[in-house]
């Protein structure tokens, strides 16, 4: 009925607008719609703290909170590897021999006249004989040298013996003078031998043999003339390091490493290390113009009962040019020996095994290296993290100074709550692989609601807490436990203050005694010393005022045009399960959750009555309480402009102890009933 008015009026006043055509006319509308709802109960103790009895679903509470946490960062493989790399000065070229043969019949062309025939030969004394071409393409094409020998050698195959060979050698190009010595003395099928030192000299593959002072002595009797047999001359160059040289550089090997490489640990002593993750990386660079294969291998490093090792390939550089490869070998889940190259010899720490070996593979072509010319080689073992590591962790003393920790326990809660029976301790879990020690110089309990710091007073805690190493597996750890109670601490003072924060003030200490372990330390990837706070409570708690918050998002956008609102009241109803009276307090927010505005209140409507219970204390009806709130003008401008709306419930005791069940909570639910100036134009 009330339906079919509205329609005629609206029929009416549209009949009306059309036929007078006056100006808009105007009615008011109402919309009442629900603004939120939300729920508080000591669910607002983080859940995963509290358990219920099965007998009759009253809380327990069993907490841990994490005052601080403590790791050993020194143990950490810093980045470390080696540079080597040579040039030219640490090449060398082949040992070569060459043999050159001057006859007799070029030592005196008369001989030749006689070949075959006996005479009686006379003391010779020649001088500046004709030079003899040598070639030593063998060698190397050309080369300045900086260090080797050229070993010369005489053989005497005259029928005479000779008393004094002066010989000079020389390059064919520019006459430039490589070696000059004198040989005395050479009897019949003898031989001499003189060594030139090379040192700065440069020596081509065309020289030239020149005799240049020749005496013998005089045949005993006659003797067979055979003008083809001379003095041979026998050429042997040796341990050539050359500056710059174009030859056939022989296979060779250039780099060599054998030994130890020390990681720096910080500060601990590493005897084996299993890596979670971390990589070999190599970095090789060439302008020699022969390939390069490069062999390497970590005899201390295996993984599934296999050594670490690879043979890499380095082509060779182009003239002018470089060739380059870069290798990387992934660590993971290498087991790494730290005790050295031979720890039955000598057992160190921090010192991994590794053999590099970098081999220029000869091609047989001649090529041109000069000082210039370099391989270079960057070998590291970079970013390694431990799955763990075993030995000495060292002695270190961490100190916190004054730092905070948040208490979640009481994170939403303040007021006046108390507990009948309740055991808290301090438990120190140590999880690292050695002995250690905690001081806590200081611990404070801070309420941020009411501002009230409480220090913790506790007689145990005067003395270090003693802690000692788990057994070598993962996730185990000890426990040090000191339980505070009211005979030894002012603990119940301390709870009962509802800290949200803690400040405190630690010592730790590993390994306080030194290396007792003998090098038995360990520590795993996920090892800590964690120190907390621990409350086991039982189901009954004695409550004088304390606080259950909310915060709930609302946006009256939805409602339409809030311009045209004209008035509007807001309905709190109330469904209450906790044994408790409360008092409630609504305050609305900002985007950036600052007060704006609170609800008014009267204080005579806002008491919530407590619900009844039963014998044991659980539970019976919840208690509902509705009442009505007007919302003014100013009222209204600060609820269009608020993004949140607080909700606080004071719940009041009556500070006997009570049991508190799973069921008990406070419901708030609103309705908003706008009333809205509708317009109708032309």
């Amino acid at each position: 009925m009330q339906k079919r008015t509205i329609f005629g009026l609206i029929a009416v006043f549209a009949l009306l607008f059309h036929a007078c055509k006056r100006e808009p006319l105007s009615w008011d509308n109402r919309v009442v719609a629900p603004l939120f709802k939300t729920q508080l109960g000591l669910g607002q103790i983080d859940t995963k703290f509290l358990s219920k009895n099965p007998s009759d679903s009253s809380f327990i509470l069993n907490y841990e909170n994490l005052v601080y946490s403590y790791r050993m960062a020194n143990v950490r493989a810093y980045d470390t590897g080696l540079t080597a790399s040579f040039n030219l000065k640490k090449l060398k070229l082949s040992d070569q021999t060459i043999v050159q043969q001057i006859t007799l019949g070029q030592i005196n062309p008369v001989f030749k006249l006689l070949n075959g025939q006996t005479a009686e030969i006379p003391e010779q004394n020649q001088g500046n004989l004709a030079p003899v071409d040598i070639d030593a393409s063998a060698f190397f094409e050309t080369a300045t040298l900086d260090s080797g020998f050229l070993d010369i050698s005489i053989a005497n195959n005259l029928p005479v013996n000779v008393k004094l060979v002066v010989f000079e050698l020389t390059n064919a190009g520019d006459n430039s003078q490589v070696a000059y010595d004198s040989f005395s003395n050479i009897p019949m099928n003898g031989s001499v031998t003189k060594r030139i030192d090379l040192k700065d000299k440069t020596v081509t593959k065309q020289l030239k043999g020149s005799i240049k002072r020749l005496t013998t002595e005089a045949s005993n009797g006659t003797v067979l003339i055979d003008a083809n047999k001379g003095v041979d001359l026998k050429l042997t160059v040796s341990q050539l390091r050359p500056r710059y040289a174009i030859a056939a550089f022989p296979s060779q090997n250039v780099i060599e490493q054998d030994e130890g490489l020390t990681v720096f640990m910080g500060g601990a002593e590493v005897k084996y290390f299993k890596a979670k993750a971390g990589n070999l990386k190599i970095h090789l660079v060439s302008t020699i113009q022969e390939d390069m294969t490069m062999y390497f291998e970590i005899p201390s490093a295996t993984k599934n009962g296999v050594v670490l090792s690879s043979v890499v390939k380095l082509p060779a550089a182009k003239p002018g040019g470089s060739s380059t490869r870069d290798e990387y070998f992934d660590l993971t889940n290498y087991l790494i020996d730290f005790r050295g190259k031979n720890p039955n010899v000598k057992d160190t720490v921090n010192t991994f095994h590794q053999i590099l070996i970098v081999r220029l593979d000869s091609s047989g072509r001649k090529v041109a290296i000069g000082l210039k010319d370099s391989i270079r080689l960057d070998y590291r073992m970079e970013s390694l993290i431990p799955d763990y590591a075993i030995g000495y962790m060292g002695q270190s003393l961490t100190q916190t100074g004054d730092q905070k920790a948040p208490f979640d326990l009481f994170k939403g809660l303040n007021g006046d709550f108390k507990f009948k029976d309740f055991k808290v301790s301090l438990v120190v879990r140590n999880g690292i692989g050695a002995d250690g020690r905690v001081k806590v110089n200081s611990l404070k309990g801070e309420n941020v609601f009411t501002k009230n710091a409480l220090a913790l007073n506790a007689t145990p805690l005067n003395n270090d807490i003693l802690i000692t190493s788990p057994p070598f597996v993962r996730d185990a750890y000890t426990e040090s436990e000191i339980v505070l109670d009211a005979g030894n601490s002012n603990i119940k003072q301390f709870m009962e203050n509802l800290p949200q924060m803690l400040d405190y003030n630690i010592d730790m200490e590993v390994n306080p005694n030194g290396n007792v372990s003998l090098y038995k330390d360990f520590v795993f990837d996920n090892s800590r010393v964690d120190i907390f706070l621990k409350v086991e409570a039982p189901a009954s708690f004695s409550m004088g005022e304390f606080t259950l918050r909310d915060t709930q998002g609302i946006d009256l956008k939805t409602m339409g045009d809030l311009s045209r609102i004209k008035s509007a009241k807001m309905d709190v109803r109330i469904r209450n399960t906790f044994p408790l009276g409360a008092k409630l307090q609504m305050n609305l927010l900002d985007d950036q959750l600052n007060f704006i505005e609170s609800l008014d209140i009267d204080p005579q409507d806002q008491i919530i009555e407590a619900c009844e219970v039963d014998a044991k204390g659980y539970p019976l009806d919840a208690v509902e309480t509705v009442f009505t709130l007007g919302l003014g003008k100013e009222k209204m401008a600060a609820l269009k402009s608020a993004k949140f709306i607080a909700i606080t419930t004071t719940l009041v005791g009556s500070g006997k102890m009570m049991k508190i069940y799973d069921v008990s909570s406070i419901s708030v639910s609103t309705t908003v009933d706008f009333e809205y100036e509708a317009q109708m134009g032309r």
